[in-house]
This record gives structure tokens, C-alpha cells and sequence, in this order.
């Protein structure tokens, strides 16, 4: 099945509410020395689905990404994808990462190469692509982010929205099954935010499978499917966006939310001890 019939069967599937666990989590307890970062993670993604999880810095919402594609291994629990167990022993972790495209808050591009050069060395080298194939279909993505007559620039001339948007078309060379957004947009100036949310829009609207950690609430709203909450390493409150952004059932979730401007009148109540309280959280440990 080539890529285009696979996101049109993942949008046919969330459409007629049959999608299936693409990844499921199970117990999945994470720690660094004795800071305990994921406390038994329970969750699962269907195709189709974006699911976007919110929470503080330091909520361990990063951790639980990179422990998705093994970025992290955990120290307990299982994680399956497409029904194969990743926590395994001898499951083939290169395998596995061609399948999960992931994109980080740095874009991570090779300085020295063209941005043709940089979509095309991993389909050549891993999967041994022709430079003709793996060219015309670089060509292509690049089209597909806005970027078509970038190919021959390099990272270093291109704005930041615009070196996200070739790490997106980078992550796609691979024609994964589902993709991993670790707040691409934290880095960005306000004004290019918009051109890499747009990119993620449309790969949603054509039924990728995506798990996204951002601040990004209107994105969340927008096209999210699901959003999860994450404090503490535990998952607090996920449902429906406009019921968890609007309507959280628990005071966690709406002291988040008021201490992060998103719930009315937010600003005019909060307190700058509050502000404060809420900074001294997030100091030391990983996301």
C-alpha cells in the first residue's frame, strides 16, 4: 500500500469510528536517577487520530514521546506498535523508527548539505533508494510543505518556520505510519508558527496518525481529535479538546490552563504569586 492509500485508509477509518490501536502504552513507568518522570502510563492511538497532550515543562510529556519510538527505553511497562511489542527483547529498533517520523523542537538539518541532500540521504542510504526515485519524491514533499523552490538552499539561508517545515518533509521521505511532533513550534518566532501548524493541518486532514506534545491550545482545539493532560508523569484528564480545554473536569487541569492564559479571564485573576508558584514547578528535570 503506498503512502497516499495509507493515509486515506487511516482518514476512512477515523471517519467510520473503526480505527484501531496504532500504539498502545501499558504501565510505562520512566525514570532519571530519582526523579521519577512517567508513573504508569495508560494510552493508546488510533489510526487516524491526532491525540495532542498538554501540560507544565518538566510534566514529562517530551519523555513520553521519545519512550514512544525507544528514543528512551523505559523501565517498566510495554509499548506496542501496529500490534508488535517495541519493549520487547531483539525487536529491530531500526525497523521500527522507519515506521515512527519524528520531528523535534530543533530541526536538527545537516549544515553543510542542501535541503534536497538532507531528504534524501537516509531514504538512500537505509533503504537503498535510487538518488533519481528518492529525489523526485523529495521534490514532492517539498511542494507539499510550500517549499518547492527551496531544494537547492541550505538550512542556514531559510527561516525557522521554513527549516521546520523541510524537517517535516524530511521525516516524510520515510513514509511512516505515524508521526511524532515534539513541540516543533517552542523555537519558532510568534509570526512563523503559523506556517508549520498549517503543514501538520493538512497531514491530519489526510489522515496521518500523529502524537503531538504543544502549548499550542488552538491547535489542540482545532484539529485535535483527542488531547491528554499530563502532570507529574501521570495522565490527569484527556478527552474531547473543547471539553478539556473548555470544561476540565479536574482542578489540576484548570489550574493549568488559568495559569497558562487559556481559560476566560485568565489573566485578570491570576496572581503573580500564582505565576511564580507555577515557574519554581517547572525548574530542573526533563519534559
Amino acid at each position: 500500500m503506498s503512502s497516499a492509500e495509507q493515509t486515506l485508509a487511516a482518514g476512512a477509518a477515523r471517519q467510520s469510528g473503526d480505527a484501531v490501536p496504532v500504539v498502545r502504552l501499558e504501565g510505562v513507568r520512566k525514570s532519571f536517577g530519582d526523579n521519577l518522570v512517567l508513573d504508569g502510563i495508560d494510552l493508546s492511538v488510533s489510526a487516524g487520530e491526532v491525540l495532542v497532550v498538554i501540560g507544565a515543562s518538566g510534566s514529562g510529556k517530551s519523555t513520553l514521546l521519545r519512550c514512544v519510538n525507544l528514543l528512551e527505553r523505559v523501565d517498566s511497562g510495554r509499548i506496542f506498535f501496529e500490534g508488535d511489542e517495541l519493549t520487547r527483547k531483539g525487536v529491530d529498533l531500526p525497523a521500527v523508527r522507519q515506521r515512527i517520523g519524528i520531528v523535534f523542537q530543533q530541526f536538527n538539518l545537516f549544515p553543510h548539505l542542501k535541503v534536497l541532500d538532507n531528504l534524501t540521504l537516509a531514504v538512500r542510504r537505509l533503504r537503498k533508494v535510487r538518488r533519481s526515485e528518492a529525489e523526485a519524491r523529495a521534490h514532492e514533499l517539498l511542494a507539499r510543505v510550500g517549499l518547492a523552490e527551496k531544494a537547492d538552499q541550505h538550512p542556514h539561508q531559510l527561516s525557522g518556520g521554513q527549516q521546520q517545515r523541510v524537517a517535516i518533509a524530511r521525516a516524510l521521505m520515510m513514509d511512516p505510519h505515524m508521526m511524532l511532533f515534539d513541540e516543533v513550534t517552542s523555537a519558532l518566532d510568534p509570526e512563523l508558527v503559523g506556517e508549520v501548524l498549517i503543514v501538520m493541518r493538512d497531514l491530519a486532514r489526510e489522515g496521518m496518525t500523529m502524537l503531538v506534545v504543544t502549548h499550542e491550545m488552538q491547535f489542540a482545539r482545532e484539529v485535535g481529535d483527542r488531547v491528554v493532560f499530563i502532570d507529574e508523569g501521570r495522565i490527569v484528564e484527556q478527552g474531547n479538546p473543547k471539553d478539556v480545554l473548555d470544561r476540565p473536569k479536574e482542578e489540576r487541569t484548570r489550574r493549568f490552563l488559568h495559569r497558562s492564559l487559556q481559560l476566560a479571564d485568565s489573566l485578570e485573576q491570576l496572581t503573580v504569586e500564582e505565576a511564580v508558584d507555577q515557574d519554581e514547578l517547572r525548574e530542573g528535570g526533563p519534559q
